[in-house]
Order: structure tokens, then C-alpha cells, then sequence
């Protein structure tokens, strides 16, 4: 029998918009704000991983090459074309510094008063601007660490790229990795769901087989996005990884970003506990739906996703 019906599964992948709405219909202001503070708290575990993996990259630069070369990525706007980059405005920046940075949400009280008010517009308007806000911060920050990928590779080609991603799948990925292996497969599936349609404000769409489940995203909330937005094209020009490498998923059209699905996704789960974590589909250059899978027994992975990046089961 299968663990969800496809109405369920539906459910889980509900936009932020709707989950603010049924939140409403309860009529009671402290289910909105748990609803939007729940909702924020996986917006902010994605924004801090780009600061997070950024602060790796340099510390791996450091410690392999020096000073001198780190110094060279950290001055990050330095590598992006001029006046290109998104802006916050003052109002979007006292949002994403509350939100994004202090404990102490000053928001709180904003959403609070809109709920009280039975504002479904009020409420919504509200979380419209979070949204944006946090939006640009996120793509600041994905971009920061894209133009430092972008300066390992050139320098140090696909070898010196896959060991700066292990260096920050070591201090990132793997605690997330051993924290969600832990929990029962169907509890994965909710997990992944919320963190895809929230977090990562995408549409999801997931179909429940025999042995898997299949989240569709489109586009995913990172890769897809930052190759629609044109990061790997004029004026902006961001890298991609060496025809033929297996962080570049023996591709020749995979991004220096989406390189971290290979590593992180990839070769080190599959060192480290023999299957992918979770297994991925990744579309490249061609900014269509991507797939992710999660195993009911992830020994059960299929031969393919091992050879994407080079290894056997």
C-alpha cells in the first residue's frame, strides 16, 4: 500500500501562500505567526548555507593556497559585472536583518497585527514582501559563492573544484545528510517536501512508486533559477565544470553551482553510506524541471545515478 495518496502528496508540496491562508481560516493570529515562523525558519537555513559554503570556500582557499588566494575571492562583487547585481532596498534590507540575522524577529509583531486584523490581502501582502526580500539577499548570496567557484575552477580545474566542495560538504552537507538518513522514509518525504516548496519556493510535484518517490521541481529554487536569470551568459559569464568531469556529472553543461549536487549529493554520500543522498537528475544549462528521488531503501538506488558521476554501486 502506498504511504500517501496523491492528494496527500499534493498537500504536502503547498505553497507558502496557502499555507498562510489555511493558517487564516483558523482565525487565530498565533497559528499565523507559527505558520510564518516555521515558514521563515527554512528560509533562513537556506540563505545561511550560501553564507556558510562562501566562508568554506574561503577557508579551503586558505589553507591550500594561501593567504594572497583568498584574498582574491573574498572581495567577492569584485568578480561580478559591474552595476549587475541585485539590490535591497531599505525596507527589504530591515527585513532580511531581522529575518536573516537576528534572533529577536521584528516581524513578529507586523504579522501579528495583520492576522488580528483578519486581513487575508493584509497577511499575504505582508508575506509577499518577506519573500521578496529574502529572495534577493538569497540570490546576493548564491552569487558570492558562484563568482568564488567560478575563480577555483578557472584556477584550479575540476580536481582543486571537487576538493573545495568536499571541504564544505564536510562542515555543511553531512550533519543535514546523517540527520535526515535518521528519520523513517516517509517522514523524509515530508521533510523534503516543505524544504523544496518552502525553502527553496518552488513548485513540487511528487509521484509515489513501488520503491521511490520522485519530486519534481520547476525550476528548482537555486539552479534552475540562477541559469534562467542568465548568471551563465554575458555580462555575468559564471563558470561551468570541465567536459567530462565527475563533479560535473560527466557532462559537458553542468555549472560550477550545480557542481555541489555531484559532490554533495553524489560522491560523498555514496563514500560515505554506499547510496546518493537524495539521488538527483540535474537538468544543466537547459533550465527545465529537474527530478529528485528519495529511495524507500536507498541500497535499492538504481546503477544509474552511480554512474552520473563515475562511481558503481
Amino acid at each position: 500500500m502506498p504511504d500517501f495518496s496523491q492528494e496527500e502528496l499534493g498537500w504536502l508540496c503547498r505553497s507558502p501562500e496557502e499555507r498562510l491562508a489555511e493558517a487564516l481560516a483558523t482565525g487565530s493570529s498565533v497559528e499565523v505567526l507559527t505558520t510564518f515562523r516555521h515558514m521563515a525558519g527554512l528560509i533562513r537555513g537556506i540563505a545561511d548555507l550560501y553564507v556558510q559554503w562562501s566562508v568554506a570556500t574561503l577557508g579551503w582557499l586558505h589553507e591550500r593556497h594561501g593567504l594572497a588566494a583568498a584574498g582574491d575571492a573574498a572581495m567577492f562583487t569584485e568578480l561580478w559585472p559591474a552595476g549587475q547585481a541585485p539590490h535591497l532596498d531599505a525596507d527589504q534590507l530591515g527585513i532580511v536583518r531581522s529575518l536573516l540575522r537576528d534572533s529577536d524577529n521584528a516581524l513578529d509583531q507586523r504579522i501579528l497585527e495583520a492576522a488580528a486584523g483578519g486581513s487575508r490581502i493584509e497577511v499575504l501582502a505582508l508575506w509577499s514582501r518577506v519573500h521578496e526580500a529574502c529572495d534577493t539577499a538569497e540570490q546576493l548570496r548564491r552569487d558570492a559563492v558562484t563568482a568564488q567557484l567560478t575563480l577555483v575552477s578557472d584556477r584550479y580545474g575540476a580536481d582543486g573544484l571537487e576538493n573545495c566542495l568536499r571541504h564544505a560538504v564536510d562542515l555543511i552537507w553531512i550533519p543535514r545528510m546523517e540527520a535526515d538518513l535518521a528519520c523513517p522514509p516517509a517522514d523524509r518525504v515530508r521533510n523534503w517536501a516543505e524544504k523544496m516548496s518552502i525553502g527553496h519556493n518552488g513548485a513540487v510535484r511528487i509521484t509515489e512508486h513501488a520503491d521511490r518517490w520522485v519530486f519534481t521541481l520547476d525550476p528548482c529554487g537555486s539552479c534552475g533559477r540562477q541559469v534562467l536569470s542568465g548568471r551563465y551568459a554575458p555580462p555575468w559569464s559564471f563558470g561551468l565544470v570541465p567536459a567530462g568531469a565527475r563533479t560535473g556529472f560527466m557532462r559537458d553543461d553542468i555549472t560550477v553551482y550545480q557542481a555541489h549536487l555531484a559532490v554533495a549529493h553524489g560522491l560523498v554520500p555514496i563514500e560515505r553510506t554506499g547510496a546518493p543522498w537524495p539521488a538527483i537528475s540535474c537538468a544543466g544549462l537547459a533550465g527545465r524541471p529537474c527530478e529528485l528521488v528519495i529511495f524507500r531503501d536507498p541500497a535499492a538506488t538504481d546503477n544509474s545515478f552511480y554512474e552520473k558521476v563515475g562511481m558503481r554501486r
